[in-house]
């Protein structure tokens, strides 16, 4: 019995200062993660999409048209590049309102864009895409992305398309 008279009135003050620190340590973590963890403006924020192309026939072309719009809330105050992967057997020709080039053979298309764009703004590029004679008919996977310095959110800066061969 006096052993619990001892351990009672220590044990409530400690806990009181235990759960005291770790309110003061989470609200310190907040504080220390920046602006972004509390709801402040993140900067630019690029995402991207692209539409599957028109279904084209081997030896034939079609054209996708990846968009890229700036969810942030600031103006992008550096360049951006958007990026085109085509699989073997579909090669690119990039056209947009900036520079595109393409890569070795013909799978890579990148378009680069100048810094500027406003906050849900947008940019496109149209690659032209030329299916190789003979491919069987099926569906191919292409992707975009589009790459910015120091994105606060880089999971929507790719996306997938379809590619699809007809007989």
């Amino acid at each position: 019995m006096s052993r619990q008279l001892f351990q009672r009135p220590f044990r409530r003050p400690f806990q009181k200062s235990l759960r005291r620190a770790v309110l003061v340590a989470g609200a310190a973590a907040v504080l220390a993660a920046g602006p972004a963890a509390a709801g402040a403006p993140c900067g630019a924020d690029l995402a991207v999409t692209a539409a599957n192309p028109a279904p084209t026939a081997g030896g034939g072309s079609t054209t996708v048209h990846p968009v890229v719009v700036n969810t942030g809330d600031a103006a992008t105050t550096a360049p951006f590049t958007l990026v085109v992967q085509l699989p073997p057997g579909v090669v690119g020709v990039g056209q947009a309102p900036s520079a595109c080039s393409t890569g070795p053979f013909g799978h890579t298309v990148t378009c680069t864009f100048p810094a500027g764009l406003a906050p849900g703004g947008t940019v496109a590029a149209d690659v032209r895409l030329s299916v190789a004679t003979g491919m069987d008919p099926g569906v191919l996977d292409g992707t975009v992305a589009v790459d910015l310095p120091g994105d606060p959110t880089p999971a929507d800066n790719s996306a997938h398309f379809d590619i699809v061969v007809v007989p």
